[in-house]
């Protein structure tokens, strides 16, 4: 008895096993999948095809549409070689048969022999594919032209160079065929080479960029490249359409500037959209005789307009590549500084942070400790198992937490590190000084979740300042004594001889008498300015006013002088600083402001005192003079810091200059011991 196909398999599928039954479903699944993979694989590869042969011969379509200016199939701007070059580089090779049957229909259509066209057809597939092929040697090639070396092997290789080959083998299927364009085969096959070397300029890389400039989603970016499209194309109009009394061909590069905005502003895309722009309106209004490219032979307009798009396509691509590649590499610069800090980061929070003198703290929001190193339990006595996890206030001391809300709102208003310096007293009753620094701890997303604090001790520092400044007030005693003692002599020695060579004089000669009474009282005003003691005797106030008096006098100087409540006696120490201060920027306002008025002022406000000095002269630069300080800037500096004051100075070239001083006020000499003039 005999059994079909179909039984046999019935039969053996009962006698199969599970794992034998599940292996055929796998299998007719993956054979399934297969042939879906396949069939889709076709429909796309039939949509390449399909479109390849439209783009194609629409291009070629358009190039032959200025017959003005074309003979026979040839002419300035051959767009149609441009998408050849496009699509062997976006398909690979495979699209070859929609190539070179589409460039075969549209030499066809333009009064070309079958022959002709062939060779025609022939030679651009074959130039195109051999461009994209050494396009493909350049490496990491990029069509959308991101590197001047892109654009570079475009404009040499794949326009220039690949051009060569499609015009020489396309004459020689023309002229083969008995077509001979322009007025020999040398003119033909210039405008054959420039034609295919410019349709890839204009249209190569607009294929691959003009999906960056539709993507453009901005409001003010796409009204920016409205504005350029518009811009362009009536400067096309106004250049090639006659609108100027004379034919120039100089006034075809003045569109050059609108290249380069396109270029700066958008990029490969704009360059080459503008560009295109410009070269469509041109060979249009050449073609219907408008512009200064229409008055000459048709081999001299089409060599006119190919030589100024080459110029135009090729300055816009090589600025905005280099612009695109300078940015690049100002991005990866970037990113590598970033990716650097952040690895320094881990590395001082792996190592750095456990090494350190200074105590690290790290906390969320809330207040809760994450992490504590051991300079951290060293400094604060508690060990790290301590106080991970726990409030931060129970650590740490009140004085360092004080002005924790503060710190929050400036790190989250952007600073990017608080300092804090607090002074503290230990168990065994010694003064410690402690520098906080604050800096924001946020995650990936740059929200504040934290903050890391650095403490450090300050307090071997903070004594050598006090030392220093210990050191400086016995320096400007010992001056003051100095100053003091030579007064004392100019007026009680040196002076006294004067006045009796004065009296000496009498009767002897007038003008002898006149010159020592003249510098009788050069010397008193000398001593005068080495001791003030007007101040010593009248107080603060009343001795700088005299002083400002006396000043304007011997130097022809108007001083508007002028103090208002103070309400206390001001200290020796106070009062000696802020009359140094005053004596040496009047000094300095009277030799270098270039006026002969400045005003003075002194009042109290909040417990300080305030001294500003301030004039109309010609001023200076403050950055510059910090360069190269002076003595009497650093003597200011020194005089206010002395009294625990500040100092300010400001001026601007030809708008004045202005010496604001102000110094806390004690009531006594003796935080300050050693200031005192008296001798």
């Amino acid at each position: 008895m005999f059994r079909t196909g179909s039984e046999d398999s019935f039969v053996q599928s009962l006698q199969a096993t599970p794992a034998e039954i599940r292996a055929r479903r796998s299998s007719r699944l993956r054979s399934a999948v297969l042939e879906w993979s396949r069939d889709v694989a076709t429909r796309e590869f039939l949509i390449q095809l399909l479109t390849v042969f439209i783009a194609y011969f629409v291009a070629g379509k358009l190039g032959q549409a200025t017959t003005n200016i074309r003979s026979s199939n040839l002419g300035p701007v051959w767009p149609a070689y441009g998408v050849a070059l496009a699509v062997f580089l976006k398909y690979r090779y495979r699209v070859w048969p929609a190539l070179i049957s589409s460039a075969f229909l549209v030499a066809l259509q333009g009064s070309v022999p079958s022959l002709g066209a062939a060779g025609q057809a022939t030679a651009a597939t074959v130039a195109a594919a051999t461009g994209s092929w050494l396009l493909r040697r350049i490496p990491n090639f990029d069509p959308t032209l991101p590197r001047l070396r892109d654009a570079l092997g475009l404009i040499v290789l794949g326009a220039f160079g690949s051009a060569c080959l499609s015009s020489l083998f396309g004459i020689l299927s023309l002229y083969a065929t008995g077509i001979q364009p322009y007025s020999g085969i040398e003119s033909a096959w210039l405008i054959y080479w420039l034609g295919d070397s410019t349709g890839v300029l204009l249209v190569t890389p607009l294929v691959f960029t003009l999906p960056q400039l539709l993507a453009i989603r901005r409001g003010a970016r796409i009204a920016e490249l409205v504005a350029l499209v518009a811009v362009t194309a009536f400067g096309g109009f106004i250049v090639f359409g006659d609108f100027f009394p004379v034919h120039l061909d100089v006034f075809a590069f003045g569109l050059l500037p609108l290249v380069m905005w396109a270029g700066i502003d958008f990029g490969i895309g704009g360059a080459t959209l503008s560009v295109f722009l410009i070269a469509t309106i041109a060979t249009i209004l050449t073609a219907l005789g408008f512009g200064p490219f229409a008055a000459n032979t048709a081999f001299t307009n089409a060599v006119l307009l190919d030589v100024l798009f080459t110029l135009l396509a090729v300055s816009g691509l090589t600025l905005a590549s280099v612009i695109n590649e300078r940015e690049r590499a100002e991005r990866e610069r970037e990113r590598l500084i970033r990716a650097r800090v952040e690895v320094e980061a881990r590395l001082r929070h792996a190592a750095v942070v456990e090494s350190s003198d200074d105590a690290i703290v790290s906390e969320d929001l809330t207040g809760m400790v994450l992490s504590w190193n051991h300079a951290a339990s060293r400094m604060f006595g508690f060990a790290e198992t301590e106080a991970i996890g726990r409030p931060i206030s129970q650590f740490l001391p009140p004085e360092l937490l004080s002005d924790e809300a503060t710190v929050l709102q400036r790190l989250r208003d952007g600073e990017r590190m608080v300092q804090l310096e607090r002074a503290r007293i230990a168990p065994a009753g010694e003064h410690i000084h402690l520098l906080s620094t604050i800096s924001p701890l946020r995650d990936g997303t740059g929200r504040l979740v934290g903050t890391v604090r650095s403490v450090r001790d300050i307090s071997e520092r903070k004594r050598a300042e006090e030392a220093l400044a210990r050191a400086k007030r016995k320096l400007v005693r010992v001056q003051e004594q100095e100053r003091a003692r030579i007064a004392r002599e100019l007026h009680d020695d040196i002076g006294q001889r004067l006045a009796l060579l004065t009296v000496g004089l009498t009767g002897v000669s007038h003008e002898l008498q006149t010159q020592a009474s003249a510098i009788a009282s050069d010397l008193q005003s000398l001593s005068h300015e080495l001791h003030p003691s007007k101040i010593e005797v009248v107080g603060a106030v009343p001795g700088m006013r005299v002083f400002c008096s006396e000043f304007a006098a011997q130097h022809q100087f108007d001083v508007h002088f002028e103090a208002s409540d103070i309400t206390r006696q001001l200290s020796s120490n106070i009062s000696l600083s802020l009359f140094r201060i005053l004596q040496e920027a009047l000094h300095n306002t009277a030799k270098h402001s270039a006026v002969r008025q400045c005003r003075v002022r002194l009042w109290e406000a909040h417990g300080w005192v305030h001294l500003v000095v301030s004039d109309e002269g010609r001023g200076f630069d403050p950055a510059a003079a910090k360069e190269h300080r002076g003595i009497g800037l650093i003597t200011m500096q020194e005089r206010v810091g002395l009294v625990d004051g500040e100092l300010r100075v400001e001026s601007q070239p030809g708008r004045g200059t202005t010496v604001h001083a102000r110094v806390p006020i004690v009531d006594t000499d003796t935080p300050h011991e050693g200031l005192s003039y008296r001798a």
